[in-house]
């Protein structure tokens, strides 16, 4: 029994936790996904659920694909995790969503922050499908899934965790702990002003090349032409005020417009303006002309780049052809009139997908076909040699770093204990000396955060006149830490306040209360017999 949890939750939430370690124990049904039936050899039991069965795996590994490109956190404990959460869904009778909240919640997930990707979820869907190799419908439908799953696991929590509660003593303690201001003195170690000699032994490099080789893997490669075809047919239609009032806002910067005078002064350069809407008008017509001639002529499932008949297609169209050099498909290269874009989605061409959709450019209507494409592979010591080097001094500063580090931190210990104050110790060590203004633990100086550690928690821990210990910052540098007054602010908070400042907390203790009966009512896998 946990008797945290007996503690900090109200009876509901113990009658539940009983009622659950029914359901897990003795009815831990996974009806979403394979069941009990048609297991192979090497099937890896779990509460019935074979843990190798490709469906089961692949449901899973959706949801951790799905939940990287949304943001999504899926929990560190992997396929188990995921299957004893829908598991106990099921068991606490958690419907799935509705198709309106499906689409609510698919929206929500693919929208950008300032909500103007409003075309966002159609773009997600389509990267995804090329991601998973799956057809539109097969994407949409595994996505559906996860948010099904994810939504139910989400119900799932919070009716575990009830409506939390938080005692006097807690508010007060945290109250306290807010209101709580530290004055302290500070002694940083610079790590960049360390500079100690490294020389490069290349036995030791070769043998830390050979441990870590996976981390100089070669991304693939690609080589690719581009191919521009400019305009032979002018634009000839009419041209309205707007779009030369829009094209102007568009140029203003070039035509050095007055800010609140772009109407005026766009429609008194109207024939410039109509040049280049005329321009850019016959590039998109012909851009979507091309892209028409491609898909008929030249299907991506039955054609292929080097085809005899797209090359003298191309040498009819007098397309400019530029072959661009092998690069690694993680850093697309700048093109002079070729699309950053159409550079990006070439990276991700292969033998299948072998050209890009046709771009509009400064050269006119520009795609990209695929040359060759080579695999990542592992290179040679030869081949890896400058970065291999590089690596080993950078590991090698890193612990001659933290050994002087924690020398400092024991010398100015001892000095301390012998009597010596804290700001002799520093200057003797030629650490540089700061006090900043009082600050609480919620609100840390930028400077002193920790990258590894909380700052607020070890200044609490040290107290006054105690030293914490060495704290590496979001900069690289090290900071020492003395306590030197803990001073209680008078409260002053409302009464409006304090209950938001109580639902806040309470809020916060049902969260981990629903989280913590999950982890504990979830039994360790066992393998199959």
């Amino acid at each position: 029994m946990i008797t945290w949890l007996q503690n900090a939750t109200s009876k509901h939430n113990r009658t539940i936790f009983s009622f659950l370690l029914v359901i897990i124990v003795v009815s831990f049904v996974f009806y979403g996904f394979a069941g009990r039936d048609g297991l192979s050899g090497g099937a890896f039991l779990y509460q019935g659920v074979d843990l190798n069965d490709p469906v089961v795996r692949k449901r899973f590994n959706d949801a951790v694909f799905f939940g990287q490109m949304t943001g999504q956190r899926v929990d560190n404990n992997g396929l188990v995790q995921r299957v004893a959460e829908l598991s106990l869904a099921d068991g606490l009778g958690i419907p799935t969503p509705s198709d309106g909240e499906i689409r609510r919640l698919a929206r929500e997930m693919t929208t950008t922050p300032d909500g103007k990707n409003a075309d966002g979820l159609n773009k997600f869907l389509e990267f995804a499908a090329k991601q998973l190799d799956a057809s539109d419908d097969a994407t949409r439908a595994r996505f559906e899934t996860y948010i099904k799953d994810s939504w139910r696991i989400r119900k799932a929590v919070t009716t575990l965790a009830g409506s939390g509660h938080a005692t006097a003593s807690q508010i007060k303690r945290l109250l306290d702990r807010e209101r709580t201001q530290w004055t302290v003195d500070v002694a940083t170690f610079t790590a960049a002003a360390y500079k100690p000699e490294i020389k490069v032994e290349e036995a030791k490099v070769k043998e830390a090349f050979t441990a870590n080789i996976e981390n100089f893997r070669l991304p693939p490669q690609v080589t690719v032409t581009a191919i521009s075809i400019a305009p032979t047919v002018a634009d000839s239609g009419p041209v309205t005020d707007d779009e030369v009032i829009n094209m102007g806002y568009n140029q203003a910067e070039k035509f050095k417009f007055d800010t609140g005078k772009v109407k005026e002064q766009s429609l008194a350069k109207r024939a410039e303006l109509e040049k280049l809407i005329r321009a850019e008008r016959a590039i998109t017509n012909l851009a979507g002309q091309v892209s028409d001639e491609l898909a008929e002529k030249f299907p991506i499932d039955t054609a292929k780049a080097d085809s005899k008949e797209l090359a003298a297609w191309i040498k009819a169209k007098n397309a400019k052809v530029t072959v661009i050099p092998s690069f690694e498909v993680i850093n697309p290269p700048t093109v002079a009139q070729v699309p950053a874009e159409a550079l990006r989605i070439a990276a991700e061409l292969t033998e299948k997908e072998w050209r890009t959709e046709v771009y509009r450019s400064e050269a006119g209507a520009t795609f990209i076909l695929l040359n060759q494409r080579t695999p990542d592979r592992l290179p040679t010591y030869d081949e890896a040699k400058v970065k291999a080097i590089a690596a080993w001094q950078k590991s090698q500063l890193n612990r001659l770093l933290a050994e002087e580090v924690a020398k400092v931190g024991q010398a100015i210990q001892t000095d301390v204990a012998a009597g010596k104050t804290f700001t002799d110790s520093a200057k003797t060590h030629k650490l540089v000396l700061t006090s900043p203004a009082a600050f609480s633990v919620y609100s840390v100086p930028e400077a002193l955060n920790g990258a590894n550690d909380n700052t607020g928690l070890l200044i609490e821990a040290a107290g006054v006149g105690r030293l914490t210990s060495a704290i590496r910052t979001n900069s690289g540098d090290y900071v020492f830490i003395r306590p030197a007054k803990r001073d209680l602010v008078t409260d002053k908070t409302g009464a409006d306040e304090s209950r938001l400042f109580a639902q806040r907390i309470s809020q916060r203790n049902a969260y981990f209360t629903g989280i913590g009966i999950v982890q504990d009512i979830v039994p360790a896998p066992a393998q199959a017999k």
